[in-house]
C-alpha cells in the first residue's frame, strides 16, 4: 500500500504545470502553489488512510489467528473438562450407590431392632385400623404403580392424619392450593381438588412413581427423604420415621426450619405403623428393588 501511495505521489507531481508554461503572471504562480499544497494535503490524507487500513487488516488477521488458536485451546479445555466432569459423575454415582447401600443397611438394622413403646401401642393400633379401613381407596390410586398401597397410606397418616379433605403434600385444605411447603400445589387444575388429584400430584412431585425400591429399607429411605434429613445434624432419629418406637425420645421441628430439642412428637411414626401392618399378616414388603 505504501508503494502504491508513493507511485500516486509521483504521478500527481508530474502532472503539475511548470510555473513558466502559463501566462507568467503572479496570480498563476500563486494558484499553482495553492493547488500543489491542496493536492499534497489530499495525498498525505490518502497515505494516512492507507496506513490505517493496512494496520487494521494486520490487526484483524492477527485477531483471527488468535481466535482460531484460542478456539483450539478452548476446544481442548472443554474436552478435558468434559472428561473430568464425566469422571466426577462416575465417582459421584459410585459414592451415592455406596451411600445408598450403607443407608439401606442402617435402616434395615434399625428397623429390625426397633420396638414399639408399650405406652404407644394403642395409638399405633388406631392408625393401622384407619389404614385398613381405607385400603381399597389407596389400592385404586396405586394399582398402575409399583408403589405399595400401604406406603401411600402411611404418608397420608403422617401428612394429613388420614383425612381425605386435605392435601397429601402437607395436610392443607383441598379447597385451595397448598400454602405451606410445598406451596402452590397442585399447579394444574382449579380448586377445590379431589383427594385423588392432590395425591397424584404429590406422588409425581416426589417421584414416587419412578421409585423402585419398596423393600423395608427402601421405604424408610423414601420416608425420611420426604420429611427431610435435617434431624441427622442434631444426632437424633427422625420422628417422622421412628416416633412411637424406642429409637426416638424427643426433639422435633415445630415449624419449617425451626427445631426444638425438647419438643416431643406425639405422632405415630412410619416404622411403628409399618410394624403394626406387618403384624396383621396383610402386608409383606419385598426383599429388594423391583
Amino acid at each position: 500500500m505504501e508503494q502504491l501511495a508513493s507511485t500516486a505521489e509521483v504521478d500527481l507531481v508530474d502532472r503539475d504545470y511548470p510555473p513558466g508554461e502559463r501566462d507568467g503572471s503572479v496570480a498563476d504562480l500563486s494558484f499553482g502553489a495553492e493547488e500543489r499544497e491542496e493536492r499534497g494535503r489530499e495525498l498525505r490524507a490518502a497515505q494516512a488512510l492507507a496506513r490505517r487500513r493496512r494496520r487494521q487488516t494486520i490487526l484483524a488477521s492477527a485477531a483471527a489467528v488468535f481466535i482460531l488458536a484460542l478456539g483450539g485451546v478452548s476446544t481442548w479445555m472443554f474436552r478435558e473438562l468434559a472428561v473430568m466432569r464425566e469422571s466426577q459423575v462416575v465417582q459421584l454415582e459410585y459414592e451415592n450407590a455406596v451411600l445408598s447401600r450403607l443407608l439401606r443397611q442402617e435402616y434395615q438394622q434399625r428397623f429390625d431392632a426397633a420396638k414399639v413403646l408399650p405406652a404407644r401401642q394403642e395409638v399405633v393400633a388406631q392408625s393401622v385400623r384407619k389404614i385398613l379401613a381405607n385400603r381399597a381407596r389407596y389400592e385404586r390410586l396405586t394399582k398402575s404403580m409399583t408403589m405399595p398401597w400401604y406406603f401411600l397410606a402411611i404418608i397420608h397418616g403422617m401428612e394429613a392424619d388420614f383425612r381425605f379433605d386435605a392435601h397429601l403434600h402437607n395436610g392443607d385444605p383441598l379447597t385451595a392450593r397448598t400454602v405451606r411447603v410445598p406451596a402452590g400445589r397442585p399447579v394444574q387444575g382449579k380448586p377445590p381438588f379431589s383427594w385423588e388429584e392432590s395425591a397424584m400430584d404429590a406422588i409425581a412431585l416426589n417421584r414416587y412413581d419412578k421409585w423402585n425400591d419398596w423393600s423395608i429399607a427402601g421405604m424408610l429411605v423414601a420416608w425420611e427423604r420426604h420429611n427431610g434429613f435435617g434431624y441427622r445434624q442434631y444426632g437424633i432419629h427422625s420422628p417422622y420415621v421412628w416416633s412411637c418406637t424406642d429409637l426416638y425420645a424427643k426433639g422435633r421441628y415445630v415449624a419449617d426450619g425451626k427445631f426444638e430439642a425438647n419438643a416431643e412428637s406425639k405422632q405415630c411414626g412410619a416404622v411403628a405403623m409399618l410394624k403394626g401392618l406387618i403384624a396383621t399378616g396383610l402386608v409383606s414388603p419385598p426383599a429388594g428393588p423391583k
